[in-house]
């Protein structure tokens, strides 16, 4: 785990200290590496919930994500990623959630590329989500996602 990624999530525990908010995490492509990297940082179970895994779209709809989303956007898509993150809030009862899905390879999927990749935040109840073109392989770009994932949540949350 690099250190930009340690310090990015120190800046969120600060300013999640600073609010009094909590958060939680609902992964897809990056299948608990969000969660894993926030608690390898002292102090996580102040402020981090907890995180779903929602790696098959059947798991998503049990969350909360519709089948019409699934269907007609498909689990890439910025419908899905407002759906993840607005559902895992709900389910956690945290204040702020994050939300990944995309396609980390190594072959394009539902008509999507390798490294397409969206990352939901919802903030009480009220979801955005945000759409990168990552490059590279397959855990090189699950792990620009967590980073990526982490500069949202600090722009948010500003």
């Amino acid at each position: 785990m690099d250190n930009g990624c340690l310090n990015l999530v120190s800046m969120v525990f600060s300013i999640m200290e600073k609010r009094k908010l909590t958060f939680c995490s609902c992964e897809s492509l990056t299948g608990g590496l969000f969660g894993a990297t926030v608690c390898s940082v002292p102090g996580a179970s102040n402020y981090y919930r907890g995180g779903v895994i929602t790696y098959v779209d059947d798991v998503k709809q049990r969350l909360g994500v519709s089948e019409k989303t699934l269907k007609e956007d498909t689990a890439i898509s910025m419908k899905c990623a407002c759906e993840m993150a607005l559902s895992s809030e709900k389910f956690t009862g945290s204040d702020v959630a994050i939300s990944f899905t995309g396609n980390a390879g190594p072959t394009a999927q539902d008509g999507k590329p390798v490294g397409e990749v969206w990352i939901g935040i919802s903030y009480h109840g009220q979801a955005k989500a945000y759409k990168y073109q990552l490059e590279g392989d397959r855990n090189s770009i699950r792990e620009q996602c967590v980073k990526e994932g982490l500069r949202q949540l600090l722009n948010n949350l500003a």
